[in-house]
Parts: C-alpha cells; structure tokens; sequence
C-alpha cells in the first residue's frame, strides 16, 4: 500500500455514494477508475478535484448507469475495482 494515499468510500446506509482519495505528489486516477467503474455499470456523476498542500484530493459521486444507487454485491465489486488503482505506486 502507498502510505501517501488515503482511499475513504462514503455510505449512506447500504449504499456507495462516493469515493475519496488524498495523495501526495501524484496525478489524478479518475482516468483509471472511470474506466474501470464503468466496466462494472458504473458511472461519475460527479467529480471534484482540489490541491492540498504537495498533492490532491479526489471525489467521486457515484452512480449505476441507469440513475440507481451502487448497492448489494456491486459495493464489494467497486471497492475492490477501486482499491488497487487508487493505492498502486507511481515510479
């Protein structure tokens, strides 16, 4: 694990509603995760980037293609799409 990442996904009850990642000195992975995440039905209905400091603060709102909430067995699939891409080490 990169220990200049912090990956934190927002629930509200049952439901995956967003995806937070705090990194230092690196470029941004909605490239990598939109991809990956639309793979899964998945879509960004949202995204906001800011720089923190030496590095940057993503957030994705996410959704299922057709306008529902990620939820039941796509939570576990999306957290396990996102987790590697966000915490893989750039040389």
């Amino acid at each position: 694990m990169h220990s200049d990442t912090e990956v934190h996904f927002v629930e509200n009850g049952s439901e995956l509603t967003a995806v937070e990642i705090g990194q230092r000195g690196r470029s941004p992975v909605i490239g990598k995760l939109h991809r990956v995440l639309f793979a899964l039905g998945i879509v960004v209905s949202t995204y906001q980037v800011r720089a923190l400091g030496r590095g940057i603060f993503e957030r994705l709102i996410i959704q299922r293609r057709d306008g529902s909430a990620v939820s039941g067995e796509l939570v576990a699939q999306a957290r396990a799409a996102v987790l590697p891409i966000a915490l893989e080490s750039q040389d």
